[in-house]
């Protein structure tokens, strides 16, 4: 409300309403997960708020006056043997307006940039996760950002978290950013170029292409001067080593590249198929993964001796299972996906692969969507060889259903 009262303000005349949009969401995200016991992360991932129910709520609140836009949430987060923790959230404070011929924005904004479904290497500014279930609504970037718009063709200038420098997340980083997008009768391209101090000098670009009336390619490439990626420093040390701080250090990697390829299939009968294949050079290799497996087991026998504190041990294996906690568990990725659309009635199921250790990640959905209204139920399954990623995760399967009631 506080932010509606500012979007609404003014000096002491009449304000018109009638150029006033006001819009109301609200959530609420039950979710119950079905711990994996097998898995050595599987008695300290509770530490990390993995594997235990859950349930969320969201209030989200839109005002649109004139060109001004402020989207605000108030949220709500359970879990279970936990008092619920609540929130405030700016998801988007900005002023549009035209400059000289062109469009200007100042505020933070959400702003996506990339054409990938289950991930996009350019969305360099808003770095959204892609895959996550019933998440809460996106937050901004705080951005000043200047756009023109052609018959065939857009540019969009952006100064992305200004004078932040490099912040302690890399969406919060600094940064500033040229997009260039073009039309070529079927064929979409985007091109864009972006400078951080993190990551230097980064370079891309992306197309949608449409074949035909039931087929459409699309692809997205990234060039990164400097990435960097979380890596577990006890790797490399004995097996059952025990330490009091996080051992996740920073690795630098030079001269990265992600990409994602990807098609769908509108056979008819309302059915849309998608598949894509994608590269992300930030997850974890399939060798550290199983160094990260030997290191666990390890420490997860520990709890077996009397002399040594099962605190320590536990603490240990939370710092280990912070890993999962990331977009991409490994490097390559394969996702198939059947939709459908009939009248209110919206079910999908999906099944996402990742070759190198033959992980996999299965999700089923069902969507009815009424007027004011949405219900979502579902369910998602992690397995593999007990050694791969997914095989690993301390949790056999989520199960959640969401509920939207929008005015």
């Amino acid at each position: 409300m506080v932010v509606a009262s500012l979007a609404l303000a003014g000096p002491a005349r009449a304000v018109d309403l009638s150029a006033t949009d006001v819009s109301l969401e609200v959530r609420a995200i039950p979710v119950a997960h079905l711990r994996r016991p097998g898995s050595p992360f599987s008695p300290a991932a509770a530490l990390d708020g993995i594997g235990r129910d859950r349930g969320r709520g969201e209030v989200e609140l839109t005002v649109r006056h004139r060109g001004l836009t402020a989207d605000v949430s108030g949220r709500t987060t359970s879990l279970r043997d936990q008092r619920p923790l609540s929130e405030g959230v700016l998801n988007q404070l900005f002023y549009d307006t035209e400059l000289l011929g062109a469009h200007l924005t100042a505020g933070k904004k959400v702003l996506s940039w990339d054409v990938g479904f289950g991930y996009r290497p350019l969305d360099v500014v808003q770095q959204e996760e892609r895959r996550a279930l019933a998440p809460f609504a996106l937050e901004g970037v705080p951005l000043v950002a200047l756009e023109r718009f052609g018959a065939e063709d857009a540019w969009t200038l952006v100064y992305a978290n200004p004078l932040r420098g490099r912040a302690p997340k890399a969406r919060d980083d600094e940064s500033g950013a040229l997009r260039y997008f073009r039309r070529f009768g079927a064929l979409d391209a985007h091109a864009m170029v972006r400078w951080s101090e993190r990551t230097r000098l980064e370079s891309g670009a992306a197309f949608t292409l449409v074949v035909g009336d039931a087929l459409e390619l699309h692809g997205s490439f990234l060039y990164q001067q400097r990435t960097e990626r979380l890596v577990d420093a006890l790797i490399d040390r004995p097996a059952g080593t025990l330490v009091a701080s996080d051992p996740a250090v920073v690795r630098v990697e030079h001269d990265g590249l992600a990409g994602l390829v990807g098609a769908t299939l509108t056979p008819g009968w309302n059915l849309s198929i998608l598949a894509e294949a994608w590269l992300d050079p930030r997850a974890s290799t399939r060798s550290e993964w199983r160094s990260m497996s030997r290191l666990a087991a390890a420490q997860r026998a520990l709890l077996d001796d009397p002399a040594i504190s099962p605190d320590a041990v536990l603490g240990t294996l939370a710092f280990g299972a912070r890993f999962f906690d990331r977009p991409n568990l490994l490097r390559q990725n394969l996702l198939l996906r059947l939709s459908g659309k009939w009248e209110r009635l919206e079910p999908s199921v999906d099944l996402l692969f990742t070759p190198e250790d033959r992980g996999w990640v299965a999700t089923a959905a069902v969507a009815w969507v009424g007027e004011q209204s949405r219900v979502e139920a579902g369910a998602r399954a992690f397995g593999g060889p007990r050694d791969s990623a997914y095989g690993l995760y301390p949790e056999r399967a989520i199960l959640y259903a969401a509920w939207t009631l929008h005015f």
